[in-house]
C-alpha cells in the first residue's frame, strides 16, 4: 500500500516487487495444488454438450407488453483526499421501462436503421432511486454511531416520497414492501398482518432483546429494554457489517444488491393491487442471479411465498403468470457457459441441475447438505445458446412457494424443466433482446445498467467534489 511522504506526494511501489513472488517455489506449489474452473477437454465438451436440449418451438410465443428492467450501483468516496478515512456511500437503483410496440417501431427503413429520435423516447422512460449513506467516520442528524446512522438513513430512504408511487400515501413506499415480504417470513418470524414485522434482536449496542415486534408506523419506534431507536429495515441485518472507522463498501453493496431485488417485488405488488392485468403482460429482468446473498438472505424465501401467491390470483384470473429473469453477466456459470459454448450446437438450452453445478462449475466443492443455495436463491439457473450463437446465463422463480413441498423432493424437482411453463416466453425475450453491443446481456438491462452505473472518472471525481462540499458546510 502507498504511503505519502512529507511532500504530499504519494511514493511509488516498485516495479521489480513482484520478482521474488514469481520466484518463490512455495507460491508454484501452492497453485499447483488449488482446484478450479477449468476448460473442458474436446471429449468433456462433447459429453456435455448432449445434456443440453433443444428448447421448446418459439415461434407464436406471445411476448410480453412492457418490460422492465432493475440494475444497481454503488461507490464509497472519501471527503477530503487529507481524510481518506472519512467516507460517505453512494447507491443508484435504476429502473426502466420499455414498450414492446414502441421498442419494435424503431426500426426504420427496411430494418437497416434505427430512428434516433425514437431511440431517445424509448430512453426517456427511466427512474433512478438515488441516495447517500453515512460510512467510515460519518454522523447523520446526531446519531450516536456511524451504524446508528447507517441504520437510521436506509430507513429513511426506503420510507423516502421518491418511493412510493403515490407521494401522499406511506403505504406504497419500498419500505411498506418490505414490511409485506417480512410478514412471510417462516416460523416464529412471521408476524399476523403486514402492517408488523419481527426483528431477530435489538440492533442497539449491549442490548440482548430479542424477538421484537415492528409496526408498519412514521413515528420513531423504541426498544423496550434498552430504548434505542430501532427502525423497520433492520430486519434486514445490513447494519451488522458496517464498521465505525473503516471502508463501509461490504455494507453499502449488501444495500445495493437488496433494493434490486426489492424493487421488482415492489412494482408487482402495485400492480397486483391496482392493474392485474397489467401485470400479466410485464416482464422483469434483475442484473444477476435470482438470489440474496449475505445477512439478508431471508428475504429470497419470502419473495417466493409472496410470487406464489401473486402467480395463484393470476392464474384464477386467466393471466399469465409472474415473468422474472435474472441475467447474469459474470461469475462462474458465466465463465463454464462460455469454456462449454464451441461444443454446443445453436438454439440449446439446459437447466443447471446441482450434481452438474458441483462437478464441472464448482469444481471441489462439497455439495451443500440441502442443495445449493438453500439459503439464498429463489431461482434456478439455466444456460442458453441462441439461434444466432449467443450464450446466455439467467434464472427464472422456482415454481414452488418454498423449498418443502408436500410430497415432492425440491433438489431434484426444481432442476425438471417442464415446471417451468414460463420458460418459453423467457427465452423468446432474451433472443428478442439480444445485440451485437452487449456480451452476456440484453438491451433492457443494458439501458438499466447505462443510467445506474457510476463511473470512476468522471462520476466518482464529481462524487468526491460533492462530498468534500456537503461535509464542508
Amino acid at each position: 500500500m502507498p504511503y505519502q511522504n512529507f511532500a504530499g506526494s504519494f511514493e511509488r511501489a516498485s516495479k521489480t516487487s513482484h520478482a521474488d513472488i514469481v520466484r518463490n517455489p512455495d507460491v508454484s506449489d501452492f497453485l499447483s495444488e488449488c482446484e478450479h474452473l477449468r476448460p473442458p477437454s474436446p471429449e468433456e465438451g462433447a459429453e456435455l454438450a448432449e445434456r443440453f436440449l433443444e428448447p421448446p418451438h418459439l415461434d407464436g410465443v406471445v411476448l410480453p407488453s412492457k418490460v422492465m428492467a432493475v440494475d444497481g450501483s454503488a461507490t464509497e468516496r472519501s471527503i477530503d483526499d487529507q481524510l481518506p478515512s472519512t467516507k460517505v456511500g453512494y447507491v443508484k437503483v435504476s429502473a426502466t421501462l420499455i414498450d414492446m410496440a414502441q421498442f419494435n417501431d424503431l426500426r426504420v427503413h427496411d430494418g437497416r436503421f434505427v430512428d434516433p429520435c425514437r431511440v431517445a423516447a424509448l430512453e426517456n422512460n427511466n427512474s433512478s432511486l438515488t441516495f447517500a449513506l453515512p460510512s467510515a467516520n460519518v454522523r447523520w442528524r446526531g446519531m450516536q454511531t456511524v451504524r446508528q446512522s447507517f441504520r437510521a438513513y436506509l430507513d429513511a430512504c426506503l420510507y423516502g416520497t421518491n418511493t412510493r408511487f403515490k407521494p401522499d400515501d406511506p403505504a406504497t413506499s419500498l419500505r411498506t414492501t418490505l414490511f409485506h415480504l417480512a410478514h412471510r417470513r417462516p416460523n416464529d418470524m412471521a408476524t399476523s398482518s403486514a402492517a408488523e414485522l419481527r426483528l431477530h434482536r435489538c440492533p442497539n449496542d449491549g442490548c440482548e432483546a430479542r424477538n421484537l415486534l415492528i409496526r408498519d408506523v412514521p413515528d420513531q419506534q423504541h426498544c423496550p429494554r434498552c430504548n434505542g431507536p430501532v427502525f423497520p429495515s433492520d430486519c434486514l441485518r445490513i447494519w451488522e457489517a458496517v464498521e465505525e472507522f473503516q471502508a463501509n463498501g461490504e455494507a453499502i453493496n449488501r444495500a445495493m444488491n437488496t433494493i434490486e431485488h426489492l424493487m421488482p417485488i415492489h412494482y408487482i405488488r402495485y400492480l397486483a393491487d391496482n392493474s392485474l392485468a397489467s401485470l400479466g403482460t410485464t416482464a422483469f429482468f434483475v442484473d444477476g442471479p435470482l438470489a440474496v446473498f449475505g445477512n439478508s438472505a431471508w428475504l429470497h424465501g419470502s419473495i417466493m411465498r409472496f410470487t406464489s401467491e401473486i402467480n395463484d390470483r393470476l392464474t384464477a384470473a386467466r393471466l399469465p403468470r409472474i415473468l422474472m429473469i435474472g441475467l447474469q453477466k459474470t461469475g462462474a456459470v458465466v465463465d463454464h457457459a462460455g469454456l462449454l459454448s464451441r461444443f454446443l450446437p445453436d438454439n440449446r438450452v439446459f437447466c443447471i441441475d446441482d450434481a452438474y453445478r458441483y462437478r464441472y462449475i464448482l469444481s471441489g466443492r462439497e455439495e451443500a447438505g440441502n442443495g445449493f443455495g438453500y439459503e439464498s436463491y429463489y431461482g434456478q439457473d439455466f444456460i442458453f445458446k441462441t439461434e444466432s450463437g449467443r450464450v446466455f446465463v439467467f434464472g427464472i422463480p422456482y415454481t414452488f412457494p418454498t423449498k418443502h413441498p408436500e410430497g415432492v423432493d425440491f433438489r431434484s424437482a426444481k432442476a425438471e424443466m417442464a415446471r417451468y411453463e414460463s420458460l418459453p416466453q423467457a427465452l423468446a425475450l432474451i433472443q428478442h433482446f439480444e445485440s451485437d453491443l452487449y456480451q452476456n446481456a440484453v438491451i433492457p438491462i443494458a439501458l438499466a445498467h447505462r443510467y445506474t452505473a457510476i463511473s470512476l472518472v468522471p462520476g466518482g471525481r464529481v462524487l468526491d467534489v460533492l462530498t468534500q462540499r456537503g461535509l464542508s458546510r
